[in-house]
């Protein structure tokens, strides 16, 4: 069940809703959960999301450096059936989140470099969503 399924990490973080023209909003929500399609981009997050799975009882760990934004996609039913490359049905069993950077390209001058990377782990499932707290997070760095 897809409603078992949630993004933590990226609460009170402003993102732009590709569903709405880019538009800029504000996450209300204590946690990311899916019941629609949703396309978004999450801004300035944190180094760590959390991808917690409750019906399967497993958590996933994206953690990333050098990408500022975080893309967070699904394109559910109606979107699903119209993508020639994608299963009528196979929006109930994905989730994309990827590290991006989107609000600020990354610009380089002759002979700089720069350096990005994300790592997706599976963590226990007892993992704790307080280590995600953003706020601490942006402390701590």
């Amino acid at each position: 069940l897809f409603s078992e399924v949630r993004v933590e990490g990226l609460e009170t973080l402003d993102y732009l809703d590709n569903l709405k023209n880019g538009e800029r909003f504000t996450e209300q929500e204590d946690a990311i959960t899916f019941e629609s399609e949703v396309d978004k981009v999450y801004l300035s997050t944190p180094t760590k999301i959390a991808i917690l799975d409750h019906e399967r009882k497993r958590t996933f760990e994206l953690r990333k450096d050098g990408l500022p934004d975080a893309v967070v996609w699904n394109p559910w039913d109606k979107k699903a059936k119209s993508m020639a490359d994608f299963g009528d049905n196979e929006y109930m069993h994905m989730l994309c989140v990827e590290a991006a950077c989107v609000e600020e390209p990354i610009t380089l001058k002759p002979g700089e470099e720069w350096k990005g990377r994300q790592e997706i782990s599976a963590v226990p499932s007892s993992y704790c969503s307080e280590q995600l707290d953003p706020r601490r997070l942006l402390l701590s760095g």
